[in-house]
């Protein structure tokens, strides 16, 4: 039975890959601050829903291609780096516990409705056998993430915009 696993651990693909799309009921101008503001990613970012006691940390430069925020949990600690950046499309790479790489991309297309978000991401993990294994725990674990934070950007750029104070009380 262990032959076997071992036979199917060097046969299976290291490689992960995870994609998900919403539609968010705002335009473009309104959802891409959230996307491209990376100081902005805390309130939307589903990262603690899976990781206990995650902190995330946002240096001084929070935009713009070079910008990162880091996180800290009980598992795993990372970094994302925004690598490039167009109106339509970030680019970033995540770095994991100092030794899985992966790279994605989030793109946002304006509708009739409002503004479609797409989120991939791919990465591999290269270790022997066991590596195909853990890359599916990690295409499962992404996908969760990533539906949990889109599905959490959606509800953060869907509030209602804060009423103006009239100064009469």
């Amino acid at each position: 039975m262990v032959l076997i696993w071992v036979i199917l651990g060097l046969t299976l693909s290291p490689s992960y890959h995870a994609k998900h799309s919403i539609e968010i009921g705002r335009p473009v101008t309104q959802v891409a601050p959230l996307l491209t503001d990376l100081s902005r990613w805390p309130s939307w970012l589903a990262l603690a829903q899976f990781e206990s006691n995650a902190e995330i940390m946002v240096p001084a430069k929070p935009q713009g291609v070079g910008a990162n925020i880091y996180w800290s949990g009980e598992s795993s600690k990372g970094e994302l780096s925004i690598i490039n950046m167009t109106e339509s499309e970030l680019l970033f790479q995540v770095l994991i516990n100092n030794e899985f790489l992966s790279r994605g991309s989030i793109a946002i297309q304006p509708t009739a409705q409002g503004t479609v978000v797409t989120w991939s991401q791919t990465g591999d993990v290269s270790i022997p056998v066991f590596g195909p294994y853990l890359a599916w725990f990690a295409q499962h674990q992404l996908q969760n993430t990533i539906i949990h934070s889109l599905n959490n950007l959606k509800t953060n750029a869907e509030l209602p915009q804060a009423a103006p104070q009239s100064g009469k009380e």
